[in-house]
C-alpha cells in the first residue's frame, strides 16, 4: 500500500470498453490512436481496417497468449527478446480488438482443454466419459468458470499502469429479476452487463443522422435505459464522434493525453 493523490498519473489512466454491431468502425476507430504509442492485440480475422497503419500487434491465437502479453506488461523487465520488450516499455495504450473473439478462446479453453482434464480427473485418465459431460457444450459449472475467467482477465488489464481499450461486438441481455433488455456488449450470462463495472467508459457506437440528412458515426456515453453505456469522467456530452485522442484531451487534457 501506498499513499497518493487523485492527480498522480498512475491514478489518471482510462479503462475504456466500445462495442457496436459488425461494421459500425470499432476497429477503425482504433485508428484515431498514436501508432508510435499503442500496440493493439488482435484475434484470428486480423485487422484489415487498420492496414493503412503501422501499430505493432500481438495476434491472440489461444486463451493462454492473453496471460503471456498480461505477463509481459506486469513484468517487461524479464522479457528476453528485445523487439518485445521495448514494444511493451514503449506502449502507453493497449488497445483489444476485440473482446468478443476473447470470448470464444475463453470458451474453448474450457471446452477442449479444461474439460479433458476434468474427465480425465473424475475417471482416473480412463476414456470413458462421465454423465452430464459432452464434448461441445457448456456445462453449469464451465459457465461459472467462463464468467470468472473472462471478468478477472478484464480485471488484470485494467489495473495496469497505461490505458487499456477494447472493442466488442453488441449484443442483448436480459435482466432475469427486472426482466428488461438491453443492448450490452456481447459476452455471455451476466458477464454481458457486469463487464462495465471494470471500465471507465463504456460506449455503444452506432449511426446517427446529421442535420443535412447524412449518416455518421457516432459513441453514446451516457445509459438511456435501452443500452448500456457510462462515462465515469462526467465531461462527455451524450453524443461524440468516435476518435479516442479527441476523447482522451477532454477528459485528461492535452498534456496527460499520452502519459
Amino acid at each position: 500500500m501506498k499513499l497518493t493523490n487523485t492527480q498522480a498519473t498512475e491514478l489518471n489512466k482510462l479503462r475504456a470498453l466500445v462495442y457496436g454491431d459488425t461494421g459500425i468502425g470499432k476497429t477503425t476507430s482504433l485508428r484515431t490512436l498514436p501508432a508510435d504509442k499503442t500496440t493493439i492485440c488482435i484475434g484470428e480475422r486480423g485487422a484489415v481496417p487498420l492496414r493503412s497503419e503501422a501499430y505493432p500487434v500481438f495476434q491472440i491465437e489461444q486463451w493462454e497468449d492473453l496471460r503471456i502479453i498480461l505477463g509481459y506488461f506486469r513484468t517487461p523487465g524479464k522479457i528476453d527478446d528485445a523487439k518485445t520488450k521495448a514494444t511493451v516499455e514503449n506502449t502507453k495504450i493497449l488497445a483489444f480488438d476485440g473482446l468478443s473473439e476473447i470470448s470464444e478462446l475463453c470458451m474453448r479453453q474450457i471446452v477442449t482443454v479444461d474439460r479433458k482434464k476434468l474427465v480425465q480427473e473424475r475417471t482416473g485418465n480412463r476414456t470413458d466419459k462421465p454423465e452430464n459431460i459432452y464434448e461441445e457444450q457448456m456445462g453449469q459449472e464451465d459457465w461459472g468458470l467462463y464468467r470468472t475467467r473472462i471478468l478477472n482477465m478484464i480485471s488484470a488489464f485494467c489495473h495496469l499502469p497505461i490505458h487499456i481499450i477494447f472493442t466488442c461486438l453488441a449484443g442483448w441481455s436480459k435482466d432475469k429479476q427486472g426482466g428488461e433488455t438491453i443492448r450490452s456488449p456481447n459476452l455471455s450470462g451476466k458477464a454481458a452487463r457486469e463487464c462495465g463495472a471494470y471500465f471507465d467508459l463504456v460506449f455503444h457506437m452506432e449511426s446517427t443522422k446529421s442535420g443535412n440528412g447524412n449518416e455518421t458515426r457516432v459513441w453514446r456515453t451516457a445509459n438511456n435505459g435501452d443500452v448500456l453505456a457510462k462515462d465515469a469522467s462526467g465531461v462527455l456530452e451524450a453524443l461524440v464522434p468516435p476518435n479516442w485522442m479527441a476523447v482522451f484531451e477532454k477528459i485528461l487534457g492535452k498534456k496527460k493525453e499520452n502519459g
